[in-house]
């Protein structure tokens, strides 16, 4: 009787250590093979969505996961915003820029909330990163993930945000000049003239201003263009 209780008690004593295995560095090597391949090899900029299967292998890594992702979500939204704008920048007659005059202001507004966003998002993720505790092995390889999905991208856009704020600024100014002197300033479709030549010194400086942007945006565009998801 004494050997039958003696086996159970070893037995149950197996199952215990059983559960204990330390599973850190299995999920360790699985996340840092994720971030090499999905994050600092992959083309473009994006941070990939996890599924289920592997928020399972990253176990508590997730969490330094979702730094990455939670600044990628902001940084796709500024690119979205970014687009729109530079879209409605391509203005070729004074109708256009005439119509498009509620349109230019709604997107300063935005692309200003856009760059503030990003600002925070940085400054968030940079305090997130920095209370992760992370083995040797991981730092380097984090950091260089950390580097292109989050400095990397606010490097990025932080220029093409500003070539399109400058733009929208100077669109804005001459579409609201033609809107005050609209006494002055006769549009049809595809031209325009203006009674007054001090208006039309006016709006010739303004409009100068504005197709000074041009090769700026065009640029930012392309630019604009890679970094988008395909």
């Amino acid at each position: 009787m004494r050997i039958a209780v003696n086996f159970i008690w070893l037995l149950a004593a197996g199952l215990l250590l059983a559960g204990c295995v330390n599973k850190e560095p299995d999920q360790r090597a699985a996340f840092m093979a994720w971030l090499q391949a999905s994050v600092v090899e992959a083309p473009g900029a994006a941070v990939p969505a996890l599924d289920d299967a592997q928020r399972d292998a990253f176990g508590d890594y997730v969490e330094h996961y979702q730094v990455l992702a939670d600044f990628d979500a902001v940084a796709a939204t500024v690119v979205e915003r970014l687009g729109r704008a530079l879209e409605h920048q391509e203005l070729h007659t004074l109708a256009q820029l005439r119509a498009r005059q509620d349109a230019l202001l709604a997107d300063r507004q935005a692309l200003s909330e856009a760059r503030a966003s990003l600002r925070r998002a940085l400054e968030r993720a940079g305090t997130e990163r920095a209370g992760l505790e992370q083995p040797a092995d991981l730092q380097a390889v984090y950091a260089q993930a950390y580097g292109r999905a989050v400095t990397g991208s606010a490097a990025r856009l932080e220029p093409l945000l500003a070539v399109a704020a400058a733009a929208l600024d100077d669109a804005v100014r001459a579409a609201e000049y033609v809107v005050r002197h609209r006494g002055q300033i006769v549009i049809d479709a595809e031209s325009a003239s203006v009674r007054d030549p001090s208006v039309q010194q006016e709006l010739n400086r303004l409009l100068d201003a504005l197709n000074g942007h041009a090769e700026a945006v065009g640029q930012a565009q392309r630019s604009l263009r890679a970094l988008a998801p395909a």
